[in-house]
């Protein structure tokens, strides 16, 4: 990488994405808050001592802060965050420098190889501040379904049905930030979903994916993130993504003829062949009157006593789904020698455990190799 000097910017960017104050940095690397503050805006350079106890306090090569920052880069839409009210400010600046960052490393990957084109339908409707019924939702739904030619049967592996439609999927360690759940956006008409790094089960990971493309066909283009902050705008946008997540995993036509029993050992044999949530099961059936109040009172309560609301039968059986499309193109370039693991931590300026976490990869993948490609052992 050709040596540049210094990007101010980058010290900030750093910072805020591991949810530290200026103080809190200035801590860290034993200067002031006002030293911090003037690295950051350009009036002063720290030495490369300092920038150093910086680079290891904040856990970022140094190369990254003398990477000049993208040129040209159209602004986001709005972020949206599950647990969108109660998630703080600082955590949401931290999770959109993140995005920034792993924006940069598809757009590094990007040099390399091309990814599946974006494919989604546009739904058209008329934004109102007024909750969506749940027949507009269903449409909506099926229109996805249609689109990609699903038909109405289970989806198989939905992880697989987004990459291959143009979904940017990551994963971001968010231990500082353990309100957010999942975030999504559209950056350069790409749309990405961030899922948290905390363990999953299968059918939460499927539901939050659906809940989050909800978000990014309803929403993206009407609300503003200011907007969201109002109580009554933000309940309607998250009950929406629900049903619509609902409606995508389970459709009416066909989840309606599997409920012909309220036995919970029923809903357990669902899950299997659905591979959604108990919960998220019954209150579809209540979204769409398939049972009577009696009976999902019945459900609820069998839920509350098996105490199933916290952690459900097969949760730890059913094969969790992984994103893929980073994780091959990294594999891609490595395994053909175009780049080496020092290059790519080089060039992209993240901890090669980051990179990792951020794209699936096998702990230690990025690792640099020890011996040369080119020696030969006899022996």
């Amino acid at each position: 990488m050709i040596q540049h000097d210094i990007i101010p910017s980058r010290i900030k960017q750093a910072r805020v994405s591991r949810g530290y104050s200026m103080a809190d940095l200035g801590d860290l690397v034993g200067v002031s808050r006002q030293a911090i503050s003037k690295y950051e805006i350009g009036t002063y350079t720290p030495t490369e001592a300092v920038l150093n106890r910086i680079a290891s306090a904040l856990r970022y090569e140094i190369s990254f802060f003398r990477k000049p920052l993208p040129a040209d880069v159209a602004s986001p839409s709005t972020v949206f965050f599950r647990s969108q009210r109660s998630t703080t400010k600082k955590s949401k600046d931290a999770a959109k420098e993140k995005i920034a960052i792993f924006q940069e490393i598809d757009k590094y990957l990007r040099q390399f190889v091309s990814f599946p084109k974006v494919n989604l339908p546009t739904i058209d409707y008329h934004f109102t501040y007024e909750q969506l019924d749940i027949q507009q939702i269903e449409k909506f739904a099926i229109t996805v379904r249609n689109y990609w030619g699903l038909g109405d049967k289970p989806i198989a592996n939905l992880i697989n049905v987004f990459q291959k439609n143009g979904i940017m999927i990551s994963v971001m360690n968010l231990k500082r930030n353990k309100k957010i759940d999942a975030f999504s956006v559209w950056k350069d008409a790409v749309p990405y979903i961030f899922l948290s790094s905390e363990k999953y089960s299968d059918v939460r990971l499927r539901f939050t994916l659906a809940h989050e493309l909800g978000h990014l066909l309803l929403h993206a283009n009407y609300i503003t993130e200011e907007e969201i902050k109002i109580k009554v705008i933000s309940e309607k946008i998250e009950k929406e993504a629900d049903l619509f997540a609902a409606a995508l995993l389970l459709p009416a036509t066909t989840f309606s003829k599997d409920i012909y029993s309220t036995s919970i050992d029923h809903f357990i044999n669902l899950k299997k062949k659905w591979k959604a949530s108990i919960g998220s099961m019954i209150y579809r059936c209540q979204d769409l009157d398939l049972l009577t109040e009696n009976q999902i009172k019945y459900l609820k309560d069998q839920m509350s006593y098996n105490r199933y609301w916290k952690s459900e039968p097969l949760d730890n059986i059913i094969p969790l789904e992984q994103p893929f499309a980073h994780k091959q193109a990294f594999d891609l370039i490595l395994d053909n020698h175009i780049v080496t693991e020092t290059d790519i931590i080089e060039e992209i300026g993240c901890e090669a455990s980051e990179i990792e976490e951020y794209s699936f990869l096998e702990k230690g993948r990025l690792t640099p190799s020890s011996i040369p490609d080119n020696i030969i052992h006899l022996f």
